[in-house]
């Protein structure tokens, strides 16, 4: 028994085949590169089995031992895996397009850099090739691959995979809109700002890069701080020197940013109390986005 019969691209899997494969497996014969198109590999054992660039379209490996499977490359196009077990396996450059993962056992799976499947990366190619339908067609394929793993991993409290995917379901669809509209800049500054809410690190250096621009404008205009001006251009002297200046600028922003709102110090003039609008509302949001964010990866664990 070898693989050669595997190899043939018109090969026909039979009631046999799933026990040829996994004897020429136990065999420590590698399946790289078989074709397996529409086989019956329901339950098979083929824990860390090698089917790196196989094609497994429309095949079946529901409720499969598939350990540390290899599957890097190869063609997954509507196979079925419900049920089965690929902890730790290798998924990089797979096609998933339709593939069932449903109760599929998805822990520490090597998804690739930044969790880009090969359909977002195709459409990538595409895009640098100026052939924008093709891109479009892709990145659509990408974004329905991406919502069904999240499901997916989301059954399972895969926390952090949920975020990685949720993420890369939101850059590919941003990337379906038309160039310079606003609901594509939009999408564009969420993502840098809070990484659409996934990126703990991305809301907290958003928010202090907004209480520091705040407080400098502040500055500019000043404040009205016990009967004195607050700001670099106000009774800086009188107040303790720049320094105490700029920590009581830089306190009451954090308090606007905050939306607690003590009173002591008060904006006096349009530019002030326009930042202190917009610090108030975009503040509220923000600690929103972080509450929300803390509140996921506490309940994932």
């Amino acid at each position: 028994m070898n693989k050669d019969q595997f190899m043939n691209p018109d090969y026909k899997p039979d009631k046999t085949t799933q026990q040829e494969i996994e004897k020429l497996h136990n065999d420590g014969v590698s399946l790289s590169g078989v074709y397996l198109k529409y086989a019956h590999m329901k339950n098979a054992n083929l824990v860390n089995v090698n089917l790196s660039g196989a094609d497994l379209t429309r095949s079946d490996f529901s409720g499969a031992s598939m350990y540390g499977a290899n599957l890097e490359g190869a063609n997954l196009f509507k196979a079925n895996f419900e049920g089965a077990n690929l902890k730790s396996a290798n998924l990089c450059n797979c096609d998933l397009l339709g593939a069932d993962f449903s109760n599929t056992k998805l822990n520490n799976v090597e998804w690739g850099k930044d969790f880009k499947i090969i359909n977002e990366l195709e459409a990538e190619t595409a895009l640098a090739e100026g052939n924008h339908e093709k891109a479009k067609e892709k990145y659509k394929e990408a974004e329905d691959i991406y919502r069904a793993l999240k499901i997916s991993l989301k059954t399972q409290t895969l926390g952090d995979d949920v975020g990685k995917f949720f993420e890369r379901e939101m850059i590919v669809r941003r990337k379906q809109m038309s160039r310079f509209t606003p609901s594509r800049m939009v999408s564009k500054l969420a993502q840098l700002t809070t990484g659409y809410g996934e990126k703990m690190g991305n809301i907290f250096y958003t928010a202090i890069l907004v209480i520091i621009a705040c407080a400098l404008l502040y500055g500019i205009e000043g404040v009205s701080y016990k009967g004195y001006i607050l700001g670099f251009f106000g009774d800086v002297k009188l107040l303790g020197g720049m320094l105490h200046v700029i920590g009581n600028l830089f306190y009451f922003s954090v308090v606007v940013f905050s939306t607690v709102g003590f009173g002591d110090i008060v904006p006096i003039g349009p530019l002030g109390k326009s930042t202190m609008v917009f610090e108030g509302i975009v503040g509220g949001l923000i600690m929103a986005v972080l509450i929300i964010a803390l509140y996921k990866q506490l309940m994932d664990r």
